[in-house]
């Protein structure tokens, strides 16, 4: 009896049971079956969203529907038989040693994770003869145990009288009557790897898949939270007419950007016949406590330079640090954004804008040979023929004048006469 309670009390960790209600075997739909590493040599079924057997030996499952509540389930070996629509809902950590869906498809949810290899068994064979569990009007016939009887054809007609009675079959043996399905030796099951294949074929699930050394592993991975980027409170932004200086650190409140233009002052020429680009600016940027100008030295600042509307026609920008001597100290890597050119320093000085002029090609007009031959014939033939409706058209209405002036002759001389 204390056997039966450890039995009950495994399945129940194993399975973590919602609420229990009491069934018979016989009338049970089988869902799913499973072995434990406990007991090999009890195969337990899982009926639909019920328990099965009596009351004295009940079998606890978590479910509801087709759905199967794995919690943290350590199982040898679990098929879900001839029934599809099979749920698998994973809570926390599970293992199946050996999972063999035969042709169906279950599908896998929940939140935990799922490890399992695909199963390779052999079927049991005694002195050569195939062993079988009998199914009579859908009912499997059942030993005086309350167990699914498994034997061979003959060892089935010998015990035929005494599983009649208890499985309310014919008084007369007939092999013919029943439906034969092999039993598999569960003891000699070996695992087989694992393919992306039958994974595919077998498993619909929304869960991430992944194969470990020959397993198959189901995995609830939980959705990445996007990170909201904080802003840097500890930045501080100057600004002038035509420039933006932005200091990672934050400066006080007190300081003022000054930036003077320098373009039309003898540095600029000097810088000009230094390089070999255009100056488009040249500015001297500083940062004023009152008047009292602030050292920025050894910092990390963003300068953004205005640049003019005819920014289209210059490329290839670039900034310079010139130092007071008028002298290049430094080319700058820079790039347009929005208008303006920014780039990234570690002090505040003179800079220069240098680009180069955007060049614009002139399509070169190719030349047309022109066949004057063709033209001058051409232009023969249209005047010739102008030429002659012409003299066509003088030779009519001469000849319409002339006959015009003879018919008024001939009515004069009718009058005389």
């Amino acid at each position: 009896m204390k056997k039966k309670y450890l039995v009950i009390a495994i399945l129940l960790m194993l399975m973590g049971r919602i609420e229990v209600k009491a069934l018979v075997y016989s009338d049970c739909k089988v869902l799913a079956s499973y072995k434990l590493y406990s007991s090999l040599d009890e195969e337990q079924i899982i009926c639909k969203g019920e328990v099965f057997g009596k009351s004295t030996d009940s079998i606890y499952y978590s479910g509801k529907g087709s759905t199967i509540e794995l919690n943290n389930a350590d199982i040898y070996y679990f098929t879900s038989g001839d029934i599809a629509n099979v749920t698998l809902d994973i809570k926390n950590n599970n293992n199946i040693s050996l999972l063999d869906l035969k042709d169906n498809e279950i599908k896998v949810t929940g939140n935990g994770s799922l490890k399992f290899k695909q199963n390779s068994y052999v079927k049991k064979v005694v002195n050569g003869l195939p062993v079988y569990q009998y199914s009579y009007n859908d009912k499997l016939i059942l030993s005086d145990d309350n167990k699914i009887y498994e034997g061979t054809t003959l060892e089935f007609e010998e015990a035929y009288d005494t599983l009649k009675e208890e499985n309310k079959l014919n008084n007369q043996y007939n092999i013919e009557d029943f439906v034969l399905e092999q039993v598999i030796d569960y003891t000699k099951m070996t695992s087989v790897t694992v393919t992306k294949s039958w994974i595919s074929s077998h498993i619909k699930t929304d869960l991430a898949i992944s194969l470990d050394n020959g397993y198959g592993v189901i995995k609830y991975v939980e959705p990445k939270k996007e990170e909201k980027k904080e802003s840097n409170t500890n930045s501080s932004t100057l600004e002038s007419d035509n420039v933006i200086l932005i200091s990672k650190k934050k400066v006080n409140a007190k300081y003022k950007l000054a930036v003077d233009d320098l373009k039309e002052e003898e540095i600029a020429q000097k810088v000009s016949d230094s390089i070999d680009k255009l100056l488009v600016g040249l500015y001297d940027v500083n940062v004023y406590n009152g008047k009292k100008i602030v050292s920025m030295k050894n910092g990390s600042y963003t300068i953004k330079i205005k640049l003019e509307d005819n920014i289209d026609e210059y490329e290839n920008y670039q900034i310079i640090y010139v130092d007071d001597k008028g002298e290049i100290a430094e080319y700058i890597d820079a790039k347009v954004e929005d208008g303006y050119i920014v780039f990234e320093t570690s002090h505040l000085s003179q800079y220069g804008v240098i680009a180069n002029p955007v060049v614009v090609s002139t399509p070169e007009i190719e030349a047309v040979d022109v066949d004057t031959k063709s033209v001058d014939v051409g232009n023969i033939l249209k005047v010739s023929l102008l030429v002659a409706f012409i003299i066509i058209a003088l030779g009519l209405i001469g000849f319409t004048i002339f006959k015009s002036n003879l018919l008024v002759k001939r009515k004069r001389k009718r009058k005389k006469a």
